[in-house]
């Protein structure tokens, strides 16, 4: 199956402006993609971020083994919201250089734990995971007809000029 992830320039750039603010004890920021879904001929799916959902401060956990972690009333809001929104979320984070980018071993061991969640409360949709670098994206998404996860096959920025990541070589 392929996977698109598309995302207007405009919103990429608040994405990644929230994502570079300092935080009081936490190494980096995180937030939450709100997403549609729509059916890619012949046999996938297109992910359309339309909206971005940061942590609030006050839900990260004070950890220092890991770069931030969110404590559970950011996962509960962000349930929340895909449930009485009928969405998709994709959890994001970044990685602060140029270049393509992929998950670290924690980031990849974290994400497996706590997307598969949101299909107890939205399990029609596909949910994720993406780290984004300062130019070059990289994601899974967990989805409904698949029984493991998948690498998002291409990241589609909408904007003058439109830009396009590809994760396979």
């Amino acid at each position: 199956m392929r996977v698109l992830f598309k995302i207007m320039d405009r919103l990429l750039e608040q994405v990644r402006l929230d994502l570079l603010r300092p935080h009081a004890f936490a190494a980096e920021r995180v937030g939450f993609l709100v997403c549609g879904v729509a059916k890619l001929a012949p046999s996938g799916t297109v992910i359309l971020a339309h909206s971005f959902r940061p942590v609030e401060d006050t839900d990260y956990v004070d950890d220092p083994t890991v770069g931030a972690m969110m404590g559970p009333g950011a996962i509960r809001k962000a349930l929340e919201f895909a449930l009485n929104n009928k969405v998709g979320m994709f959890h994001v984070h970044m990685h602060d250089h140029s270049g393509r980018t992929r998950f670290s071993l924690i980031d990849a061991r974290e994400s497996a734990r706590f997307v598969p969640d949101f299909w107890n409360v939205r399990p029609g949709i596909p949910h994720g995971a993406a780290v984004l670098s300062r130019n070059s994206a990289f994601g899974m998404c967990w989805h409904p007809a698949v029984p493991v996860p998948i690498e998002i096959d291409e990241f589609v920025v909408v904007g003058s000029p439109m830009f396009f990541t590809r994760n396979s070589p």
